[in-house]
C-alpha cells in the first residue's frame, strides 16, 4: 500500500461562508456540495471536508497549558515568511513563527479552528 494524499474534516458554523473563506485564503475550489458537509480541493488534490458545528462543541485543536496545538495543516512551498506576514497584513489571526524542522505558523479560521502552515524541512 501507499498512501497518496489525506483529507481533514473541519467544524465550522456557517458552511458557505467557510467555504468562501478556505477559498480565499487557501485557494480552495468547492468540489461537493452535499447535505452534511461541503467538499473543498485544491489543484494539487488537497481535501477538506467542512462539516457542520451548530453549537461550536466540537474543536479540530488541541489544548494545553502553553496553549493550542493545531491537528492539521498544510506545507507549502511559498516562503513562509512571507505567507505569515500576508496573512498578518489580511487581519487573519496568527501565531508566532516557528523554526522547528523548517518554519512554519499557526493561524486561525474565522471560527477558532488552529491549522498550521508548514515550508517543510529545510534543504540545506
Amino acid at each position: 500500500m501507499q498512501l497518496k494524499t489525506s483529507y481533514q474534516y473541519i467544524p465550522v458554523t456557517n458552511l458557505q461562508e467557510a467555504s468562501k473563506w478556505y477559498s480565499e485564503h487557501l485557494g480552495f475550489k468547492l468540489a461537493v456540495d452535499d447535505p452534511i458537509c461541503l467538499e473543498l480541493r485544491t489543484e494539487s488534490g488537497v481535501r477538506v471536508f467542512l462539516i457542520p458545528n451548530d453549537e461550536g462543541k466540537v474543536t479540530s485543536h488541541m489544548k494545553y497549558t502553553n496553549g493550542v496545538q493545531a491537528t492539521y495543516g498544510f506545507t507549502v512551498d511559498d516562503d513562509i515568511r512571507s505567507l505569515y506576514q500576508q496573512f498578518n497584513d489580511k487581519g487573519i489571526k496568527v501565531g508566532k513563527l516557528s523554526d522547528y524542522q523548517g518554519l512554519s505558523f499557526k493561524f486561525f479560521d474565522p471560527d477558532g479552528n488552529a491549522i498550521e502552515l508548514w515550508g517543510d524541512y529545510p534543504t540545506t
